[in-house]
This record gives C-alpha cells, structure tokens and sequence, in this order.
C-alpha cells in the first residue's frame, strides 16, 4: 500500500510502533470483550446482587489500557506520517530545484503543483484513517480468535463469511476508483476551462461566438460531471449497504445456522453474538477508512511517481556548490566554440537549429544582441548560462570547458531578468541585502517614490510589467554579479526612461566594470553596445566591432 511504503520510507521504526500501537488497542478492546462476557456469565450463575470488584476493576484496566494506547496510535502515526510527507514534499521541491530547465519546461507545471500542494494536504488529512484500519483489522482477528475458542464451527463460518465479504467489497472499491478517476479527467477538463475564461477574459468578451462556445462546453462538462459523481455516489453507497448487509447476516449465521451445524454451542450463543456484537466498531470502522483512505492512497502514489520522474529530468552535478564570485576581475572571457542546439521537431519536419555559435566575451563589455521573433535570442541567452545544454560544441570560462562540475562556478557569474522574468517576493540567497544600496538603486531606477525596501523585499510588487522589471534590474544588481544579462528589458519602459537607461544606466554600469549583454530591438541605441550582434534563423553574426576581431 502506498501510504505503508511512504510511511517506511523514514525507517522501520514508525511502521514497528504503529503495529504495536494497534496490536495493544486491539487487544484491550478484546480483554474488554472477555471480562464483560465472563461477568455477565458469573452475574447469570451466582445471581449475585453485587458487583463482583476485582472483575471490575480489571474492566476498568482494559479500558484505560485501551483509551491509552488508542490516543498514542492515533498521535504518533500523525507525527510520523507528517515526517514522512515533509521528507518526500522537501525531496521533490529538491528535485524541482536542481532539474534541467529543458526538460523541466516539458514537464507541466500543473503536476508539479498538484502534487507538492495538494496531495500533500489529501495525505495530511485522511492518512489517520491508516491507524485505525490497522487497529480495527488486528481487532476483528482478535476478536474471530476469541470466537474460536469458544466455537470453532462459529469461527470457520463467520471467516469464510468475513473472506467473501472482503473479497466482493474489494471488488466494489475497485470500481469506484475507476469511477474517481474518470471524474478527476473531467475535474481537470473544468480547470482547464476556467482558466480560458479568466486568463482570456477579453478575448471571449469580445467574441460571441467564443463565448458561446465556452459556455457550452462548460455546459458539457457540467452536465458530464453531475452524472460521474452521482454514480459515483451510488457505487459508493451500494458499498456501504453491502458491508452493512454482511454484518447482519453475520448475526444471522450465528442464531440460525451455527446451531444446525453444532447443538452444543447453543450454550454459548450469547458470548458469540456479544462477539459479533463488538466487532461492530472495526469493521465500520474499517469500511469507513477504506473509503477515505482510497484518496490518501492516490495522492501518495502519485507524489512517489512524480520523485521517480523527476529522478529522469535531473540535470548532471547540478547540486555542486558555487564558488564565491566577486565584482571584478574573476573570468578574463567567456567562449561559446560551434556551440550548437537543436529544437526537437515532429517527424519528417526540420528542426530548428542555433547554431554553430562562436563568440568571445570580455569583461566590461556591452554586447547587444538583436534578430526578429524566433531567430533564437532567448535560447542564445539559455546557452550562455548553460541553463539550456549544447548538443555539441563548447561552452568555456578562461579557456576551462564548463563541464557539469562547474555549472554553480560558471552560472554565480551572472545575474540575469529574462524576457519571462519572475519577480520574487524577498530576496533569496541575498542574506541581509544593503538596504542602503538598494534604496539608491530604487532612486535610480525612479520606483523610490513607489516601492519601499524592508526585511529583504520590496513592499510593494503588484505594479506594471514596466516598473517590475524596474524592481527585477534592482534584484539583479544586488546580486553583485560581474555579468548582468537583460533580455527584452527596455520593450515595456516609457520613452523616458528608455532613453534614460540607454544613455545613464548602461554606461554607469558599464564604468563599474560590469559587462552586460543585452537583448534589444532600440536600434536608435545601438551606439551605446561596444558589439553589436545579430540572430537570424539561428545563425550568429556580428554587426559592428569596436575591439579585437573574434578569431
């Protein structure tokens, strides 16, 4: 059971202390069963009128033993499986951090999410109901055993009963998995759906012919899922009849047909129905966390497949620590050598190729990097941080191949905001970052009158793309990187500030010895870049020089 191999996933202590637990309350609940029974049969002989004390207080024992070891199975299997979910949801966030970006991007982020969110939270909330199946198991074999030395014709028929009941109540939660699974297809369609009506709000408001169509295939979709979960209701409560029916005709079995099959239990049908009687508890109990437990059990298997993939999408030696980079003087060139990368492309198609690359990079430099849509300037820029792998060709600092152990060395140089740049709510990894420093960044870049910096983040960040890339640039150059890479930074900025950057940033930076390598479209400042190069179709040539030519 997945929930069994997430649990011994943290040692087999946990899985040890949870057999224990529920060996011990089931077999207090049964002590309880036999001394009830015993007084009762004692009251019935003697006809005393007085409780008998010692039978009593050993009642009280059993009880009390139970009400302990219930409330310690309980807590403990919550505090180990909780280990165990952390375990697994910091193993895969691990993962998550250190795959190949290529492969990461054809993954689907929406898996991603699920599983580290909210089956974690499906895990959390149902993975209880384990403890208690296996205390109500242990306590109906408790039980049957003590059936059985009172009659063993009783305990063969009801086990034979209990063995057929399982198997077709098994049988019936099979089914109604299936029908869960269907139902979480339609769940995913229906997300999907409403994702197209918030995300494109606009576009459909402006088409009515969109509209329409979307309002009738959420129609479909609803209509398909009212009829999902109804079966599924119905499959659910047929299963619950079923186990109920089964309990009935165990009483049954024991009044009408036990007595056929052996005269001499007649004597002691009352110690077996009050047997029975107290098997009530486990296997509702049982029934009712099967049925909780069956999404706890999918969750946990699909957060163990998702480790096992994500295992593939690894990226080589990507854990190896980076090396300190400091502002100047620590790489004397970066050189792309028929660095080469290639688009997979459906068959009989020709794929799309950057490349052969070949570009030396010096420090202090401003590179611009220019080319129409899908020329292959953000892959450029990917390549150059080794966060996209060439499939030939090499990628070299200070004429040292960067191999997979100096990833972290040669990526701590740079410090980047991508076309799709994200803005992060505090800054990681920048330990107490200068306040100073990063109030008289917002002043240069003209956002101190809007934004604040407190406690490692900027107070505000729900503003223009514009002004987010502001703040993104204040990121990266709090990084202190010697190469600061931009790509399509300057296409959301007013002319103003456009210009601005152009003619005072990029030359202050510049001054400071930082070599940036822009992607840009603003011809009418391409006298500001030392290089200009140009993408096209994959192909890299170089416009203008104004150093050394690139041998």
């Amino acid at each position: 059971m997945n929930l069994l191999l997430l649990l011994q996933s943290i040692g087999d202590k946990p899985l040890r202390r949870l057999i224990a637990f529920a060996s011990a309350s089931a077999l207090s609940t049964t002590l309880v069963l036999a001394v009830v029974t015993m007084a009762a049969q004692k009251i019935d002989k003697t006809r005393e009128e007085f409780v008998d004390l010692p039978v009593a207080a050993l009642f009280l024992l059993c009880l009390l033993i139970y009400v302990i070891y219930e409330s310690r199975l309980v807590e403990q299997f919550a505090a180990d499986i909780e280990e165990a979910i952390d375990q697994l949801r910091m193993k895969l966030i691990k993962r998550v951090r250190h795959a190949d970006l290529w492969k990461l991007e054809h993954f689907g982020q929406s898996r991603l999410f699920g599983n580290i969110t909210q089956s974690c939270k499906i895990i959390s909330s149902n993975s209880q109901y384990l403890a208690l199946a296996t205390r109500s198991v242990l306590q109906i074999a408790l039980i049957l055993i003590y059936i059985a030395i009172v009659s063993m014709v009783s305990f063969v028929l009801l086990t034979l009963l209990l063995a057929a009941a399982a198997t077709t109540y098994y049988r019936l939660g099979l089914s109604l998995e299936k029908c869960q699974e269907e139902l979480s297809i339609d769940e995913a369609k229906l997300f999907e759906c409403v994702s197209d009506l918030l995300d494109g709000f606009k576009e459909q408001r402006l088409c009515s012919k969109r509209s329409s169509a979307l309002g009738k295939e959420f129609d479909e979709l609803s209509s398909h899922m009212v009829a999902a979960r109804s079966e599924m209701h119905r499959q659910s409560w047929q299963q619950f009849v079923f186990g109920e029916s089964m309990f009935n005709l165990m009483l049954g079995l024991v009044v009408f047909v036990v007595p056929i099959y052996s005269p001499s239990v007649r004597t002691e049908l009352v110690k077996i129905a009050a047997a029975v009687l107290f098997m009530v508890p486990p296997i509702f109990g049982l029934m009712q966390s099967l049925a909780v437990l069956r999404a706890a059990k999918a969750a946990a298997g699909q957060m163990m497949r998702l480790d096992t993939e994500l295992v593939n999408i690894a990226e080589q030696s990507s854990e190896e620590p980076a090396e300190p980079a400091s502002i100047n003087n620590n790489f004397n060139e970066i050189r792309m050598a028929d660095l080469v990368f290639a688009y997979p492309a459906p068959e009989g198609e020709i794929p799309f190729t950057l490349g052969a690359l070949n570009i030396r990079i010096l420090p202090g430099e401003v590179i611009f990097i220019t080319g129409g849509n899908g020329s292959g300037k953000s892959s450029f820029i990917k390549l150059l941080t080794s966060l996209y792998h060439p499939e030939r060709g090499r990628l070299l600092k200070d004429k040292t191949v960067v191999s997979a152990p100096r990833l972290a060395e040669h990526r701590a140089l740079m410090a980047a905001v991508f076309s799709d740049f994200h803005l992060f709510t505090r800054l990681y990894g920048l330990g107490e970052a200068d306040a100073v420093a990063a109030v008289e960044l917002l002043h240069w870049v003209e956002m101190d009158h809007v934004v604040g910096f407190d406690k490692n983040r900027f107070t505000r960040t729900e503003l223009s793309t514009g002004q987010r890339k502001r703040l993104a640039l204040v990121a990266a150059l709090l990084e202190k990187k010697p190469i600061l890479i931009l790509d399509e930074w300057a296409a959301d900025q007013d002319a103003i500030f456009r210009q601005k950057f152009y003619r005072e940033i990029l030359p202050e930076l510049k001054r400071r010895g930082i070599t940036i390598i822009a992607v840009t479209h603003d011809d009418r400042y391409f006298d500001v870049a030392d290089r200009l190069m140009h993408l096209d179709e994959g192909q890299l040539t170089e416009l203008q020089t104004s150093k050394e030519d690139i041998p």
